[in-house]
């Protein structure tokens, strides 16, 4: 009898330190997140700002000066020199929806822009001291290629920075798409990096959607507005391990861009 209650026992504290190993998670954010991608910032955004209006979906990948890889995805929208991106935001339980992500707005001829919170609805300014001063192609439309599907031409362009260095970028430019840029690769700079766009859509975002919401609140830096966020992420992670989260409050879908207005 005492052997069947010490595995009855045994049972039920495991059942417990799994329920209570099931309210941990990993923190969502991290200080340096409310810093705009570089792609946003460097060498890529001429490209990025050079093809009119659209939106897509961007994968990328930037290999740093000690070899490390970062990968990031998301959704992206252009407009006269204006870029939008989301990065993809992978909250699975309902602690993790609520508290959202961020996203940026990013004007490349400022060189300056925002990054955004949905669950701060708050704002703050950031900015880059890097500028192109100079752009120059390396020779017509070459070698023709395929990539996701695409027939595409490969081509080269160099531009100067304002800090004295200069970024070497392959474009593979799909003819299917009124030679859109469906990847782009910076094969020298600050960092080797690599971006392909998909679901590529030609048009206009609207123009509302470049300044920040109606509504939402700004802050004075983007280290205090990443502070606030790590500070309330904290609080309801501690709700959450104690069984104090609320289940019911409805959660916000997120900003959908493909769904967003449009001019054509």
């Amino acid at each position: 009898m005492k052997t069947v209650i010490r595995a009855v026992a045994v049972c039920w504290a495991a059942v417990m330190i799994c329920g209570c190993a099931s309210r941990r998670s990993e923190p969502l954010y991290h200080a340096g997140d409310e810093t705009a991608p570089e792609f946003l910032t460097g060498p890529a955004a001429i490209v990025l700002t050079n093809t009119g209006g659209y939106s897509a979906h961007l994968t990328g990948t930037m290999l740093g000066s000690g070899g490390q890889a970062h990968t990031v995805a998301g959704e992206i929208l252009a407009r006269d020199g204006r870029l939008i991106f989301q990065p993809a935001f992978h909250g699975k339980n309902k602690r993790q929806r609520k508290t959202g992500g961020l996203f940026f707005i990013w004007d490349a001829g400022k060189q300056a822009g925002y990054v955004l919170s949905d669950a701060l609805q708050g704002y703050a300014p950031i900015k880059s001291d890097l500028m192109v001063t100079n752009e120059s192609n390396l020779g017509k439309d070459g070698i023709e290629e395929e990539v996701d599907g695409h027939p595409c031409h490969r081509s080269e362009i160099v531009v100067s920075l304002n800090d004295g260095t200069t970024g070497r970028l392959v474009l593979w430019r799909a003819d299917d798409l009124k030679h859109f840029p469906v990847r782009i690769e910076v094969v020298n700079g600050p960092k080797q990096t690599t971006l392909n766009l998909s679901e590529v859509r030609l048009e206009f975002p609207g123009q509302e959607l470049f300044s920040p919401p109606d509504g939402f609140t700004p802050y004075a830096s983007s280290v205090t507005l990443m502070n606030e966020l790590l500070v309330r992420e904290s609080t309801m992670a501690k709700q959450y391990q104690n069984g104090e989260f609320d289940d019911s409050t409805p959660v916000s879908s997120g900003l959908d861009w493909h769904q967003s207005p449009t001019v054509r």
